[in-house]
């Protein structure tokens, strides 16, 4: 890690995932928060964001985020989706290509939890 300078890379791809979940935000309406610090974050879904209402309950899924899911799988993407949040936790030594393609797959897979949010 000390030869790969993988804290220096980790923190410059950190405010490139920064970026992409502040674009992710002002463009799906889903996306009621962004959170992250270096290359661990996560993406809060929500069904209105006035309310906050989650995307699914507490301590359980809904229709939507098991859409979500199987969407990214089928993409090749295996995200970690806890109750209405998903996590975007790349491994430590992803490139910013690399980063930015899967953020591509992210903003289409929203439009399947963009399509549930309520005014």
């Amino acid at each position: 890690m000390i030869d790969d300078d993988t804290m220096t890379h980790t923190q410059r791809m950190g405010r490139v995932l920064s970026e992409l979940h502040a674009k992710m935000k002002e463009k799906h309406p889903s996306v009621g928060d962004v959170r992250s610090i270096g290359l661990f974050g996560v993406l809060e879904l929500v069904r209105n964001r006035q309310t906050k209402e989650p995307m699914a309950p507490f301590n359980a899924t809904s229709p939507e985020m098991q859409r979500l899911g199987a969407f990214l799988r089928d993409q090749g993407m295996y995200a970690f989706i806890n109750w209405n949040n998903l996590f975007t936790n790349p491994p430590l030594c992803i490139t910013e290509p690399q980063l930015r393609e899967a953020f591509t797959i992210i903003d289409r897979a929203l439009e399947i939890t963009d399509a549930a949010v309520t005014t």
